[in-house]
């Protein structure tokens, strides 16, 4: 299964780890590899994200940590559309066009 992340998500798992990292270098550096690691997961066990308000989205927390992803299965590619604070409201653009995305490759 391919990986892409909205330009949303990019975006966010920037400015998360800028944050973090201005404080806490090395736990910047843990949550981005969680981030990597949920999402490994998930490129084999899609159905196991938590459903949402939105047909077709899934919510995948990364646990030890107050993020969670935002995605949705289209054909054989994982849509990462959100890295998103667990304590914040559910973000309004879920529904992204096909324009604003970009691949991501993992390890």
């Amino acid at each position: 299964m391919r990986v892409r992340y909205s330009g949303s998500a990019s975006g966010e798992l920037e400015r998360i780890f800028k944050y973090i990292a201005r404080e806490n270098p090395e736990a910047a550096d843990a949550v981005v590899r969680r981030v990597e690691a949920v999402v490994a997961r998930l490129t084999l066990f899609p159905a196991t994200g938590h459903s949402c308000d939105i047909e077709g989205v899934f919510v995948a927390p990364l646990v030890r940590f107050p993020y969670a992803l935002y995605y949705k299965v289209e054909g054989d590619d994982l849509l990462v559309l959100h890295v998103h604070h667990s304590a914040r409201h559910t973000p309004d653009s879920l529904k992204l066009p096909r324009s604003l995305v970009v691949e991501a490759r993992v390890s």
